[in-house]
């Protein structure tokens, strides 16, 4: 893998947006899965029927790229810039004291800045919520739905029986309830209240990571194109990934009910490559996941883009790394960064437009 030099942010979506309008932005980021967990990336055992219908009806890009570890990538994503600018180059430790800096400024605190109400759920994992209880403000949401992690010195459950601070409290869960639920339902309800304003919603999964156990409902859909020959983890990876992809399919719907898919960016994208227990299948290939490592099974990701009316659907070869995901969402909103990202802006790519191509990636 090459490397890029330090790109400036280039505005150029002010022409594409209609007097007044402006764009809401769902960035949904899962947890560990490489490109070869969707079904649009050949995947011959998974189903994945909404974001199918998302790679069809949207940029399906067949070269996006993580950085191989959650941290790196979360900062990243969020900042628009490399590891090596913010320090997070590893794992995030569980030490004292132990963050992301309020400091480094996010997506969040661009669009809030413009106007944008904002909400994040799911996985934060940058800091522990007993020692800096205001993090997801901090970072620019105004709203906040999150597995805890490790709190008060004890790891939480992220799905069943999960721990979840929203909006200031704490709750412990039974072991009927299902994290992802309250993580997605939380933003369904933000959805409703703020369908007449811009909204910024970052959707950091908690799905498809490890522990790998089965959600509560659509094992029937899961198991669809099985083989016989799938681990016990395999298989219930695969039921992961369905549940996931009907989640994102639940937020499609509530946008078309409102009425407000067309003036909607969705943004699908992995943190990483899957996790080394599980082995997934291609036409003609196995392939066994790579987190961790700085092979394309360990860092290139899937990414789809989705706006019903405005990006022209299709596939698409050029580079793109999510650090370029800040410019080019800030572009596509018509909104000014006024300070240097690593990033570039690949609106034109989404658009069909001419500009500037990622020739190299960094991670």
């Amino acid at each position: 893998i090459k490397y890029c030099l330090l790109a400036g942010f280039i505005g150029l979506a002010g022409t594409i947006l209609h007097a007044g309008e402006r764009p809401n932005v769902i960035v949904i980021m899962a947890d560990d899965i490489g490109a070869e967990g969707l079904a649009c990336y050949g995947s011959t055992i998974y189903t994945t029927p909404n974001l199918d219908q998302m790679a069809s009806e949207g940029v399906r890009f067949n070269n996006a790229y993580a950085t191989p570890l959650c941290t790196p990538t979360r900062v990243m994503i969020m900042s628009g810039l490399y590891p090596n600018r913010t320090g997070f180059r590893a794992l995030i430790g569980k030490g004292e004291g132990v963050r992301m800096p309020a400091s480094i400024p996010t997506f969040g605190h661009d669009f809030r800045d413009a106007g944008y109400k904002t909400a994040i759920a799911g996985k934060w994992q940058l800091g522990k919520f007993d020692e800096f209880p205001d993090q997801p403000v901090e970072h620019g949401f105004d709203e906040y739905c999150m597995w805890t992690w490790v709190y008060k010195g004890k790891k939480s459950s992220r799905f069943y029986s999960p721990q979840i601070y929203q909006d200031g409290k704490i709750d412990d869960y039974g072991a009927d309830d299902y994290g992802p639920d309250f993580y997605s339902g939380h933003l369904l309800e933000f959805i409703d209240r703020n369908k007449g304003n811009p909204c910024l919603i970052y959707f950091p999964m908690a799905l498809v990571h490890s522990p790998f156990v089965h959600p509560p409902k659509l094992e029937k859909l899961a198991r669809t194109k099985y083989s016989d020959d799938l681990s016990k983890q395999t298989v219930a990876f695969g039921h992961m990934i369905t549940y996931m992809d009907d989640i994102i399919g639940q937020i499609m719907a509530r946008l078309e009910k409102h009425g407000i898919e067309k003036n909607t960016l969705i943004l699908f994208t992995g943190d990483n490559g899957t996790g080394k227990q599980i082995t997934s299948k291609l036409v003609g290939m196995d392939l066994k996941g790579g987190k961790g490592t700085m092979t394309e099974a360990g860092t290139r990701v899937p990414l789809l883009a989705w706006w019903p009316g405005t990006i022209q659907p299709g596939v698409r070869d050029e580079f793109f790394c999510l650090v370029d995901v800040l410019p080019t969402i800030a572009a596509l909103a018509d909104i000014k960064l006024h300070r240097a990202v690593d990033g570039l802006d690949l609106s034109h790519i989404l658009l069909g437009n001419k500009g500037k191509d990622r020739k190299h990636v960094l991670m």
